[in-house]
This record gives C-alpha cells, structure tokens and sequence, in this order.
C-alpha cells in the first residue's frame, strides 16, 4: 500500500523531490526514505543528482530529465506557462510583464529568463525594430508544440 503510494507520486510528477513526496504522500521522512530505497534497489526508479535529487521512473529517458527538473522549478514553471499562453497568440512579453504577471524580482526572473533561453524553450525578440534600446527585448516560446506536449506528457 505505502509502496504504491511512493511509486504512483513518482509516477505522476516525475521529477518529484524528497519533500514533495513527503508531503503529497502524508508518510513519514522514515517510511519515505524506506521505501525510495527498496523501489532504487529494484531499479524501478532512478534518483538524478546528488544534493536535492530528484526521483523517475526508469522509463523515463535521460535527455528528458534535465529538462523536467529546469520545469520542475516553480518560477521557471510559471514563466513558461505564461509565455506559452501569450506565444499561442503570437504575442511577446517583455520581462516587466513577466515580472508582474509572476510576482517575482527583476533578479528571479532574470535569472529564470536566462535559464530558460540556455535551455532553447524561450528566445529573445526584439519587439521595436526601429529601437536600439535594450530594454525593448521580448520574450516567446521557441517552439510552442514541444513545450505543450511537454507539460501535458510529464503533467508539468
């Protein structure tokens, strides 16, 4: 019973740290521990990282990990999703926008913007061509369909 509660949060939010599956399981740090241990030792799950790893399913390919713990991360989650609902539309956001859509620092979301676009998910556009001012750059998805599947495939 407790087992399948540990693997069916796994399951469902792959990418899932200790914590969160400390919380969403309503189990003990020790039965948690426990059983994360038996289910790696039966090479049903894997553990990325070392420091605040994160839990998979076996199945799930490597290349997509990095990519759902980046998503994972709640800021980068909210800048995404609501770039990819403006992106839809064709629409670029500046990083004020962002800012205050997501309430969050100039700084979070910097940073967020800069590890998103690292990562290929979003890309700068200048949104006044005729300007040569730096603080005109927008942001949208980079490519709308891989981000959708994305978040509906790894329930993001």
């Amino acid at each position: 019973m407790r087992r399948e509660i540990v693997i069916n949060l796994i399951k469902k939010m792959p990418g899932i740290s200790y914590n969160e599956i400390g919380r969403g399981s309503g189990l003990s740090n020790g039965v948690v521990s426990h059983y994360l241990i038996k289910l790696m030792e039966s090479g049903e799950i894997e553990k990325e990282g070392d420091m605040r790893g994160k839990y998979f399913l076996k199945n799930i390919p490597k290349r997509d990990r990095a990519l759902i713990t980046l998503l994972r991360n709640k800021t980068n989650n909210e800048v995404s999703k609501y770039l990819l609902k403006k992106s839809k539309s064709n629409e670029v956001i500046d990083a004020k926008e962002i800012i205050k859509k997501v309430k969050k620092s100039d700084s979070t979301i910097s940073v967020s913007l800069k590890i998103l676009k690292k990562n290929n998910i979003v890309e700068r556009v200048i949104m006044n061509k005729n300007s040569k001012l730096t603080n005109d750059i927008g942001y949208k998805i980079s490519n709308i369909k891989f981000l959708t599947s994305y978040f509906m495939k790894y329930n993001l």
